[in-house]
């Protein structure tokens, strides 16, 4: 436990005071390696209308089937928004569903011409 502290302690003076983005890449590479990679396959979906972005700030599939490396890419991209979202909404004190819906607003104002997202009324809609 005490070394949990030390470490957390470490990685974060080392944000602070200028190693910045390679601190944490070299502690977080694997996990973030595993994120791009997720993103890659995601982003792929999503161009060929398999995956899309939705009102309540989560990835779903559009079409109802999938490989099982886009349902696994697609689930851990949505694990990890909800880890973000569940952090959020404690510093904001408001609910998670609260930023989920905020993040799927921007979410899907990011999206590309030609894409598609699914609407607060849980209609698929082409961008």
């Amino acid at each position: 436990m005490k070394m949990n502290k030390i470490l957390a302690g470490a990685v974060a003076s080392i944000v602070m005071f200028g190693g910045g983005m390679f601190a944490v890449q070299s502690v977080f590479a694997p996990t973030a390696m595993a994120q791009s990679s997720a993103k890659a396959v995601v982003d792929n979906a999503i161009a060929s209308g398999i995956v899309g972005e939705t009102a309540s700030g989560y990835l779903a599939l559009i079409s109802g089937s999938a490989s099982p490396e886009i349902v696994n890419a697609m689930n851990e991209i949505n694990i990890g928004r909800k880890s973000l979202y569940t952090r959020l909404a404690r510093e904001q004190n408001v609910t998670v569903e609260v930023v989920a819906a905020l993040t799927g607003e921007k979410q899907i104002t990011k999206t590309a011409p030609g894409t598609k997202y699914m609407n607060s009324r849980g209609a698929w809609v082409t961008k």
